[in-house]
């Protein structure tokens, strides 16, 4: 939740994670240009490690997750936008995180039993004084309030094409999609469900939440009638099924925790970048030190 005590002449508010989680992510190539532009989320496992999570395409520079051909667009790292502490919106600060080690070996995790067939990974963040600077707001893998079903609302939130958050605000796009396969079946045997949404470039790797106001009423997870405020996060977006559909994936919340309490390291080679000056950011980060250690151990990756 965060706060603003009214100074300045700024009207106080209130902000649950939803509001504030959504993180603008830009992929940048060996050259250090901007490759693509697309949304993440942080998330902390049991063990309190520290996870920016989005899609495996978006890591890869591929159209789809499970094409493992060289992508359109190399990426080498990525740049995250996050919020500054701070008493008033709007003011951000920017890491990048190199996508591979000291070997070009990939740091990211993927799913452990599924791989590349999940559009779902997770980089390991090793923070130092730095933490203390930006809000590191991480989504709960908290239990559903809500039952969900089909016809029911979500909101994918996240940073569509035109929409510059550098320019505008740090805050994610809302966008409402309507559920439109029974959450309770795994679409294509994946562990995802579909959602009719009119959602656009940039919006992949977004959080999607329920999430129902004070005024509205939901069924809770008991059959129950309840009243909002109340949210929890769904699972990961990951783009349209095709170019010219309004039907988006949705990675669920049960991919994504398997992902950041059992992932592995895929043996894929990442592009270098060539070099670091020019490439504006305010703190560079690097993956997790268990991680890089695991080349060394000759391990798998697996979280232990």
């Amino acid at each position: 939740m965060v706060r603003n005590n009214g100074m300045d002449g700024v009207r106080s508010y209130v902000m649950e994670v939803p509001h504030y989680g959504s993180q603008f992510i830009e992929g940048l190539s060996p050259t250090g240009q901007v490759a693509g532009r697309a949304t993440g989320f942080f998330v902390k496992n049991r063990q309190g490690r520290t996870f920016l999570i989005t899609n495996r395409h978006v890591v890869t520079g591929g159209e789809r997750s499970d094409d493992d051909q060289p992508g359109p667009d190399v990426v080498s790292a990525l740049r995250c936008t996050v919020p500054m502490q701070h008493e008033r919106a709007g003011f951000h600060q920017q890491f990048v995180v190199e996508l591979g080690d000291l070997h070009g070996r990939s740091v990211w995790l993927e799913h452990p039993s599924l791989g590349r067939a999940v559009d779902v990974v997770a980089v390991p963040l090793e923070w130092g004084a730095e933490e203390g600077l930006v809000d590191l707001v991480s989504y709960p893998l908290k239990a559903d309030v809500a039952r969900l079903d089909v016809t029911g609302t979500l909101f994918v939130i996240g940073f569509p094409m035109g929409f510059d958050p550098l320019e505008e605000s740090v805050f994610g796009v809302w966008t409402r999609g309507t559920i439109a396969w029974p959450p309770g079946f795994d679409w294509r045997d994946l562990p995802c469900l579909l959602v009719d949404c009119r959602t656009r470039k940039g919006q992949s790797g977004s959080p999607v939440v329920f999430f129902a106001d004070s005024q509205t009423e939901y069924t809770s997870v008991d059959g129950g009638r309840a009243r909002g405020p109340a949210w929890n996060l769904v699972g990961v977006y990951s783009g349209r099924i095709q170019e010219d559909s309004d039907v988006g994936i949705v990675w669920k919340r049960s991919a994504l925790e398997a992902v950041v309490e059992h992932g592995v390291r895929p043996d894929k080679w990442v592009a270098p970048l060539e070099e670091r000056e020019g490439i504006e950011t305010n703190y560079w980060l690097r993956a997790a030190e268990w991680v890089q250690e695991s080349v060394a151990r000759g391990s798998s990756g697996q979280i232990n």
